[in-house]
Formats: C-alpha cells, structure tokens, sequence
C-alpha cells in the first residue's frame, strides 16, 4: 500500500491511501497521458516528497477521462487529489 498526503493538510483531508492494483493502474494511466516526467509511482518510497511544481507539471499533461483506465471514477478523484496537492506544497509519501 502507498500512503500519500499532501504537505500541507488539515488530518482530515489531502491524502490518498493506494493498494497495488490501483497503483499500478493509475501508473499505467498516467504513462499513457504522458504524466511520467515528475515521479514514477511505482518508485516512490516512504519520505519522498514530490514538490507542488512537479505535480502541476503533470497535471498540465492530464486527460480529464482516462483512456486506459476503465474506473473513470478512480481517475477524477486521482486528478482532484493531485490538484490539491498542486495548492498545498506538494505530495509526501509515508
């Protein structure tokens, strides 16, 4: 499992926990839309932190509906938590 939580956040909102199937279907999304150039993944390991300009950067590159992935739903909230993230210092990893 990924834990992932913006730096900034409040303890009740701007995190993201992942299990492996939706990590590796995000991931696969987001190689498919060109997202790859901040962070893979699949890479991230606990303490990481993902500043707010990468992720704004990968969002510049994002679909608002996956072509690959067949949740639609999993992809938008994906993007909203990004979005977040973008707005409060980026993304750490625990």
């Amino acid at each position: 499992m990924l834990r992932l939580y913006w730096a900034r956040n409040d303890g009740m909102g701007g995190h993201v926990f992942l299990g492996l199937e939706d990590l590796r279907a995000l991931a696969a999304e987001m190689a498919e839309q060109g997202m790859t150039g901040w962070v893979a993944l699949e890479g991230l390991e606990p303490g990481a932190h993902v500043p707010p300009g990468a992720v704004d950067f990968a969002l510049s590159q994002a679909a608002r509906e996956p072509t690959l992935l067949e949740d639609g739903k999993l992809w938008r909230d994906w993007l909203a938590f990004l979005e977040g993230a973008a707005e409060n210092g980026g993304i750490l990893v625990r």
